[in-house]
């Protein structure tokens, strides 16, 4: 009886060691649970202030990027979208997060730090956690992807359509004044502030049912560098004696009727400074590349043909029509007594690559609609002004810089050059060499096969479709398929309907060309 009472009080005593090593093994199982505990909550909190941090930092540095002075603005709107992003998902503690311009003011940084309080870690003395890492985004507005220089050619649509009456002229109306509020925005973003070392210049290319390369009464020059015609001409022209009367409007043909005809001498009449799709008779097919012009590629001059040369793009002279006598007056009408273009509007000039963004904007607030929508012409025209092959067209601050810039690498390895076109139109492709209302889809293949040979040398291409609903199904689809197989990709196609929508796709681009890189 003694002896089992004996081991009863072992027994009690076994219960008691197995009560206290539980203890001393409960501790460290809590602070393991506790660190997991906490870990997760430290990772979801972490990874949510990041994504807030950035969000507000690409805000803010996009709003200096467009605007740099507006610094305190962006530095508010860099808050109020990191506040906005983590206003119910993480409480912080100790923040003492702020955001500021560093880097001589070409970049957003993420100040001061924040933590988040602890659970089951405060058990071991352990309180916060740090949630804050530094981070910066920079906000190069020229030179962009680590210091590249920039050459952008831009094609604006000027044609009648983009009047609110459809026809035009007009200088000022819901589309058109929407198109120059876009495109200046986007010459101020690209060339408002460089970044050192880099250069930034851009290139206009209004257009309508032909090209202008020079202003009334001159670009003869350019003129003679594009068709081999001369600044002058002399003979007999058949013109109307007893007035005109007109049928129709400028996007579609006109019809002209005159009352008499009679053939008149003139001496040195100007060349018309506005020229047209380099097209061969022969094969009835476009010129597409780029090769320098010459003997046999000629663009064609403001009639569609380059009279009083054979219309092939040779510099053969005409058989007849050469307007050498009364009884054989010029057929064409590459010049005259002011050296003017008719469709196209004095202001409508075209501006080689400059750097200088006060000229593009008053360039660009001059522009006139009227026309038709030359959409072939206006794609090779930008193909020229980025092509080192026409860079003895152009002034000399204007040439091209040459395509092997675009693989070579620079310090930072990134390209030496980057070239892109943005063309945009709210039409249908319907013209060639002047002659409106022409096949859609056969000017359009010319536009995307042009579209295909500047990718093949690395020119980057983005397309804005504007207001293409208004058009009817059968034209809208082939005018988006046009500019979305123009572009690099589908990404580099925005249709936009509105004027909000143009001016949003147009800061995009601009945007995108000199994108906000987070840097930390």
């Amino acid at each position: 009886m003694r002896d089992s009472r004996i081991f009863s009080l072992f027994r009690r005593d076994e219960r008691g060691s197995a009560v206290v090593l539980f203890a001393l093994t409960l501790l460290p199982l809590l602070g393991l649970v506790g660190a997991a505990i906490d870990a997760t909550r430290w990772y979801s909190a972490r990874r949510a202030v990041s994504t807030a941090v950035d969000t507000a930092l690409l805000a803010g540095a996009r709003k200096m990027q467009f605007d740099p002075s507006q610094s305190q603005e962006a530095i508010a709107l860099a808050q109020q979208y990191f506040q906005k992003n983590l206003a119910t998902r993480v409480a912080l503690v100790d923040n003492t997060l702020s955001f500021a311009l560093s880097d001589n003011d070409t970049a957003l940084s993420l100040l001061g730090s924040a933590y988040i309080d602890t659970t089951l870690l405060r058990f071991a003395g352990v309180t916060k956690l740090r949630v804050s890492s530094p981070a910066k985004a920079t906000f190069q507005q020229t030179g962009s992807n680590g210091g590249s220089d920039l050459e952008i050619a831009l094609s604006l649509d000027v044609t009648g359509s983009m009047c609110d009456d459809g026809a035009g002229p007009c200088t000022t109306g819901t589309k058109i004044s929407g198109l120059k509020d876009a495109s200046k925005e986007l010459v101020d973003i690209i060339l408002n502030k460089g970044s050192a070392g880099t250069t930034s210049r851009i290139a206009l290319v209004p257009f309508s049912t032909s090209v202008r390369v020079g202003p009334d009464g001159g670009g003869a020059t350019i003129m003679n560098a594009l068709t081999a015609l001369t600044p002058t001409w002399s003979g007999y022209v058949q013109e109307c004696g007893g007035g005109w009367s007109e049928t129709g409007g400028s996007e579609g043909n006109s019809t002209w009727t005159c009352a008499s005809l009679v053939s008149t001498y003139y001496s040195n009449l100007k060349v018309r400074p506005c020229v047209t799709d380099r097209f061969y008779d022969n094969s009835w097919t476009f010129e597409t590349t780029d090769a320098t012009p010459a003997n046999g590629i000629w663009l064609n001059a403001h009639s569609g043909s380059r009279g009083p040369y054979f219309v092939d793009s040779s510099q053969t002279p005409l058989s007849s029509g050469k307007g050498d006598t009364a009884a054989d007056p010029s057929t064409h009408w590459n010049y005259d007594s002011y050296g003017d273009c008719t469709d196209v509007a004095p202001a409508n000039e075209v501006m080689p690559l400059t750097k200088s963004a006060s000229d593009l904007n008053a360039r660009i607030d001059g522009l006139q609609g009227y026309g038709s929508t030359a959409g072939a012409l206006a794609t090779t025209m930008n193909f020229y002004m980025l092509s080192p092959k026409f860079g003895s067209v152009w002034p000399s601050a204007s040439k091209p810089g040459p395509y092997s810039d675009l693989t070579t690498k620079n310090s930072k390895g990134a390209p030496v050059l980057r070239k892109v076109t943005v063309i945009m139109s709210d039409g249908d492709f319907n013209t060639f060499r002047g002659w409106k209302e022409q096949n859609q889809q056969f000017v359009s293949d010319a536009a995307v096969e042009t579209c295909s040979r500047m990718k093949a040398e690395g020119i980057e291409i983005y397309t804005v479709g504007f207001a293409l609903d208004q058009l009817t199904s059968a034209k809208r689809a082939i005018a988006e398929d046009t500019l979305k197989k123009c572009g690099t990709d589908l990404s580099h196609f925005y249709s936009s309907l509105t004027v909000p929508e143009l001016k949003m796709a147009f800061r995009d681009i601009a945007l995108k060309v000199s994108p906000v890189r987070l840097t930390q």
